[in-house]
């Protein structure tokens, strides 16, 4: 498939099924597991309140979702300078292995790229496995020494 067949839209609250296939599937590593756990995963997914601010979008080959990224807007603390400050943590970040390389990842990242100028973020963030910090520097991204975190025991 080339990259520039595929279509890229925001999901929909009527996609919460396809968002939550491809969740699994990104958290198991495309293992394919026990199919009765993935359906009571995906169940619950769709049960699960969509956080204000968080947008999804999906790739699609023809009818096929092949991948999806999502964004949550996270509001700054207003300044004197702007009041509506606003930045996006970028996550959930996954494309089926048959469609890597193939430029889908890329115009995803392009189009939410495109979509939070307009939105006025200030920046977006991501916390990219080892293996997808080059893509990731590809799009655009570079690495900080900031922030700093601090993990709580759980």
């Amino acid at each position: 498939m080339k990259a520039s067949a595929a279509l890229i839209r925001k999901a929909s609250a009527t996609d919460l099924e396809i968002i939550a296939d491809l969740r699994w599937r990104l958290q198991m590593n495309d293992f394919e597991a026990d199919p009765a756990a993935r359906k009571v995963f995906v169940d619950d997914f769709k049960t699960i309140p969509i956080a204000d601010g968080l947008t999804h979008w999906l790739a699609f080959d023809g009818a096929r979702a092949v991948g999806v990224m999502s964004v949550q807007s996270v509001a700054k603390v207003p300044s004197p300078t702007r009041r509506d400050g606003r930045w996006g943590y970028l996550t959930n970040c996954y494309v089926l292995p048959s469609y890597r390389d193939t430029g889908v990842g890329r115009r995803m990242l392009e189009t939410i790229k495109e979509w939070a100028i307009e939105q006025r973020f200030e920046m977006l963030v991501v916390w990219p496995s080892e293996r997808a910090y080059a893509f990731y520097e590809r799009g655009g991204f570079a690495r900080y020494s900031d922030p700093l975190t601090l993990n709580l025991p759980s």
